[in-house]
């Protein structure tokens, strides 16, 4: 039984050798952070090129000026009338799109031009030095020119010819307009225009020259428009005078010729006619379905039926019901008699003939009432149809009425019109003919502009930002890159997602001291290291790869040489010393490196064993660790190592072994390049892989991985080597932090 207890490592369960792949995939943040770390330098390196770029854009570029000017535009115009003002209000979002094209207008650039005498300016400074820059104005227009010349060339033409005056005002006009920007104006009354350039004072001077400007182009503009009105509005009156005298005149001619009256009152009696007229059909109406109920529900009826007795209209006759109640009294009487008496009693006799009589009076009574409701029925009828008969002339009168004097109303609308369109134009000549102050202006200059005293670009702070923020950016994004087209294993999740292994730990770069110089013997020299700690996890996960049978026969290979695997061998051996008496057989014939890696100066090894040239396997033992370590290296290079290892004698050899020692790990060859480890799988218990990190090609792991598990070999899981913590911090912040046991590196090793 192995006493684990005397472990130093966790008694954590460790990795089993089926691994669950179906997990859902998260989004790692902390793996995207061990990229970024591991390329910090060439991040830093892209960001600082960046940042020497942006300041040599941003040194090299010419300073520009801004001048700003401020603005109070009101959409309101001075002296304007109501119905101005209104629409004024209404379109104000247009009124402020329409002066900013205004002030960026040709018109305004040029009357700059001429204010500024722009063009003697540009060709005194020509003439004075050609083929110096004086002015930036000047430079503006040289570009300008260049093109604007090119119009009023031909092809054939090979001599240049200077240009006009007035070719020179439009091309620092377009000069002008291409500095120019204007904002604001929609939340507020206040329009802010400002215009750049490398000279600060021509910037201020030109931008006060546009302001000047465009009040000045807003006065002519309302100036003219108010005279041209009042002259328009002067000849439509005197028009629509005219034509209001004429319409009068044909409106009274017209009435003397018909002899024609005024009609409303005329219209306003019948229309009140036809209002009561309406209302009493709608009572005759009323009456009439009242009436028809009653006749229908006697009209069918015989006139001798006692049916009619019963009816609602005969019962609602008080004098007919007093009747019907008193011929029932009698009815009982008589029959109450006849019953004592008989028919030929007196009393009987008297009884019927009073009975007779009241039925007789009966009957006259319920035929008077019906001949009445028949009366009252028709009578309705009557009525409903003459109303209707004078609804319909009433009507009839007061289309002919209209009819008749639809001229008339024709002739006095046409007056009305022409006459309220007659008073609208005088109140509109009177109001622009009142408005004296011509000169007064919507328009004033809030703030002129001043000499700017720095440039406003280029702005070298927000270059030099911009620079770091791209450099940076840049950088991540090749870091990113470069991860993504890594087809190396960096961290034990990548060994387990590629080759379905579970992964055992790693085992990091060796940091070497004066205490501990062979990476061979790390674990031997200082079992307290970072290094010999991620041994003994590894150790710990093949103890517990199996509880109830552990392996005790372990190969290590990996898929090339130069791997760590070695190394790993060797340290690990030495972690499964401190369980149970442990041997280290370097099953690696062609390329042995344990005898120097040891310092063993003994020739005779395993090859020996097998040959028969030691006549025991105790002569190979070389002890370590207060002897529970036993090593035993290759020995006399073999020309047929292949067959060696297949051989019998091998076989025999390692049982004898498995019952000498607690545990025993072999130091195989890789398997790749030779098929000894193909060999040595299937006559051990388990296998470990060895792939290097950054550095073993992952196609070339899963070729070596699927020849083993072709030849059925128990792949209990891989270990990444030579691996650096640092850049996977979840490994690297937890069991393989050097300040955390204590120790710091003196030299570091592969």
């Amino acid at each position: 039984m192995i006493n684990v207890v005397a472990d130093k490592t966790p008694a954590v369960q460790a990795p089993v050798n089926t691994v669950n792949f179906n997990q859902e995939e998260v989004i790692d943040l902390g793996q995207y952070w061990r990229t970024i770390k591991k390329a910090k330098w060439s991040i830093l390196v892209v960001t600082f090129c960046c940042l020497i770029i942006g300041g040599l854009i941003a040194s090299s570029a010419v300073p520009i000026y801004r001048a700003s000017a401020k603005i109070l535009a009101d959409p309101q115009q001075p002296n304007a009338n109501r119905n101005e003002q209104y629409i004024a209000s209404a379109l104000v979002f247009l009124y402020y799109e329409t002066q900013y094209e205004i002030i960026k207008s040709r018109n305004i650039a040029e009357t700059v031009v001429d204010k500024l005498d722009l063009v003697a300016k540009y060709k005194k400074e020509q003439n004075a030095n050609k083929n110096e820059k004086k002015s930036s104005l000047s430079s503006t227009i040289k570009e300008l020119k260049a093109d604007f010349s090119a119009l009023f060339s031909s092809a054939e033409k090979t001599k240049k010819i200077a240009p006009t005056d007035q070719q020179l005002k439009t091309m620092l006009a377009l000069g002008i307009q291409a500095g120019i920007e204007v904002s604001g104006g929609k939340q507020s009354q206040i329009i802010n225009i400002s215009y750049t350039s490398p000279d600060p004072e021509e910037a201020a001077i030109i931008i006060n020259a546009i302001s000047d400007a465009y009040i000045q182009f807003g006065l002519e503009s309302r100036l003219g428009e108010v005279k041209n009105t009042e002259s328009w509005l002067g000849e439509q009156y005197a028009v629509l005078k005219e034509k209001l005298q004429e319409s009068e005149t044909k409106l009274s001619n017209y009435r003397s010729q018909q002899g024609l009256v005024d009609t409303e009152q005329q219209q306003r009696i019948a229309n009140t006619q036809l209002q009561s007229l309406n209302n009493e059909l709608i009572r005759a109406q009323t009456n009439l379905s009242t009436t028809e109920e009653q006749y229908l529900a006697i009209k069918d009826v015989a006139p001798d039926s006692r049916e009619l007795y019963s009816l609602g209209p005969v019962l609602q006759n008080k004098s007919t019901n007093d009747m019907v109640k008193e011929e029932a009294l009698l009815s009982r009487k008589v029959n109450e008699l006849f019953e004592r008496y008989g028919e030929k009693h007196p009393k009987m006799i008297a009884a019927r003939s009073e009975l007779d009589s009241a039925q007789g009076i009966l009957k006259t009574e319920v035929a008077k009432v019906v001949d009445n409701i028949e009366k009252k029925y028709r009578l309705a009828q009557f009525q409903v149809k003459n109303i209707s008969k004078l609804i319909s002339k009433t009507r009839a009168d007061i289309q002919s009425l209209q009819s008749e004097n639809f001229s008339l109303i024709t002739l006095e609308r046409e007056v009305e019109n022409n006459r309220r369109i007659h008073d609208n134009f005088q109140v509109s000549l009177m109001e622009v003919s009142g408005k004296g102050e011509y000169t007064a202006s919507n328009v004033h200059i809030i703030d002129r502009a001043t000499t700017p005293k720095a440039p406003f670009k280029p702005n070298i702070k927000l270059i030099i930002v911009l620079a770091g923020v791209f450099g940076l950016f840049f950088g991540v994004v090749l870091a990113f890159m470069r991860e993504a087209l890594n087809n190396t294993f960096n961290t034990p999740d990548t060994v387990e997602e590629k080759l379905k292994l579970p992964a055992l730990g790693i085992t990091p770069v060796v940091k070497l001291s004066k205490k501990s110089p062979t990476p061979e013997k790390q674990y031997l020299d200082d079992s307290s290291t970072p290094f010999a700690e991620s041994i003994n996890t590894i150790r710990t996960g093949l103890v517990f790869s199996n509880i109830d049978n552990p392996p005790k026969t372990i190969l290590v290979t990996s898929a090339t040489g130069s791997e760590g695997k070695s190394t790993m061998a060797m340290n690990l051996a030495a972690a499964y010393s401190n369980l149970g008496k442990t041997l280290l057989l370097e099953v690696d014939l062609r390329k042995p490196s344990m005898a120097k890696n040891l310092g063993i100066t003994s020739v005779i090894g395993l090859t020996d064993i097998i040959s028969g040239t030691a006549s025991s396997a105790s002569e190979a033992y070389h002890k370590f660790n207060n002897d529970k370590l036993t090593v035993i290296t290759c020995g006399t290079i073999a020309r047929n190592p292949l067959e060696l290892l297949s051989s019998a004698k091998f076989e025999k050899l390692l049982a004898t072994l498995s019952e000498s020692f607690e545990y025993i790990v072999l130091d195989g060859p890789p398997t790749l390049p030779v098929s000894d480890s193909c060999i040595l799988a299937n006559k051990v218990d388990g296998v470990i892989f060895a792939v290097k990190a950054e550095d073993t090609r992952i196609k070339v792991a899963k070729e070596a991985v699927s020849r083993l598990q072709k030849l059925n070999a128990n792949i209990i899981g891989a270990v990444l080597t030579v691996a650096e913590p640092n850049k996977m911090s979840y490994y690297g912040d937890h069991y393989y932090s050097g300040e955390y046991y204590g120790t710091k590196p003196e030299k570091e090793v592969a």
